[in-house]
């Protein structure tokens, strides 16, 4: 039966979100104080402090911390259990700065990229462009050492552990990235749909939602057969956290020719070209070959591309495997490895992501 969050749960939720925010305010005022920085570039630190404290849905710090609770149902959350939250946002803030670089998007979050608001900060450089990318890289490394110092500075005893565990997620996020720049060097119809999905997992579902999940059952001293099963629940459920990013991009396309997306832009190889050109026939497969091949886009490949992708029925199709996806999180998530309340506060937490995918932003 799918479970759906409580009312309960949504007073909780608002209540760690605001944990969360206490704790990046606090940080950012500790660690990113202009006053550290050499007094010629301080005014960037002050840019890094707005960046980590726009508004978000933070959902990867929220993930971690009702699972710390619901696997470890007599621990108080504290100090250490928020600092990890933190590392948990800071890693994501560092991804999305080197992502918004690579992906040349202009802005995040209801404002500029980072690397954009570092280009209004150098007025008399004559290369702009790239210096702002240049400064918002090495700027972005911060926020990955910041964030391992989040949990350094936590005083928990499994502090090593976890950062050891982190550290494996960061291998394969950055695995994620390469898988996905060099797919956009190559034909889509040489793409296996399967080759899309492994990219997926590597880059964006396992530290968005495995991350989260395996650290808080660490803290509650879950065995490894125990965490690997909560590692098989919480795949299906990012792919579909990443999936549901691609089409609410797509939607936004289709109702304003404004909003083209990025990965359109760069050529990106989704899930949803993928599944639109398995879809159409042959002679449609090559229009939408064509359509992608011009760069940039303009009007008419643009409006091809809309057209052959809606022709498709891709859009239909994903939502129905987001259903599945879901549905296979769930099921999975009451694995008999896992202890009843294990199996309980994991269902639980699952069906809160899958009640984000059905309206969330982009994260």
């Amino acid at each position: 039966m799918t479970q759906t969050p409580s009312t309960d749960h949504a007073v909780e939720t608002a209540a760690l979100l605001e944990g969360v925010e206490a704790f990046l305010r606090g940080f950012a005022s500790r660690h990113l104080d202009p006053a550290l920085a050499p007094a010629s570039i301080a005014p960037l630190y002050a840019d890094l402090q707005e960046y980590i404290q726009r508004p978000g849905k933070r959902i990867r710090p929220l993930v971690f911390l009702m699972a710390c609770r619901a696997f470890d149902p007599g621990r108080s959350l504290a100090w250490g259990e928020f600092s990890v939250a933190g590392a948990l946002e800071l890693f994501h803030d560092f991804v999305l700065v080197h992502d918004d670089i690579i992906d040349r998007t202009d802005s995040r979050r209801g404002a500029p990229s980072l690397h954009r608001l570092v280009e209004t900060r150098l007025t008399s450089y004559g290369d702009r462009s790239r210096t702002g990318r240049d400064v918002a890289l090495v700027l972005g490394d911060i926020l990955f050492a910041l964030s391992q110092r989040c949990v350094l500075e936590s005083r928990l005893h499994e502090r090593a552990e976890i950062l050891d565990r982190l550290l494996g997620y960061v291998v394969d996020t950055g695995l994620g990235e390469v898988l996905d720049v060099v797919a956009g060097t190559r034909d889509l119809s040489k793409i296996d749909p399967g080759e899309i999905e492994q990219m997926y997992h590597l880059k964006t579902t396992r530290y968005t939602v495995e991350c989260p999940l395996v650290l808080a059952g660490m803290l509650a001293g879950l065995t490894e057969p125990q965490l690997d099963a909560i590692a098989q629940a919480a795949a299906p459920a990012g792919l579909a956290f990443q999936i549901e990013n691609d089409l609410r991009e797509w939607e936004r396309f289709e109702v304003s020719d404004s909003e083209v997306p990025s990965d359109i832009i760069e050529g990106k190889k989704t899930a949803l070209l993928r599944t639109a050109f398995g879809r159409l026939g042959e002679t449609d497969r090559t229009l939408l070959q064509l359509s992608l091949s011009v760069s940039p886009p303009t009007d008419a490949t643009l409006t091809m591309l809309k057209d052959l992708v809606g022709a498709s029925g891709a859009v239909g199709a994903l939502r129905s495997r987001i259903e599945v996806l879901c549905e296979q999180a769930l099921a999975l998530a009451s694995a008999e490895v896992l202890p009843a309340h294990v199996r309980s506060g994991l269902g639980e937490i699952l069906a809160g992501v899958r009640a984000t995918i059905g309206g969330k932003a982009k994260a």
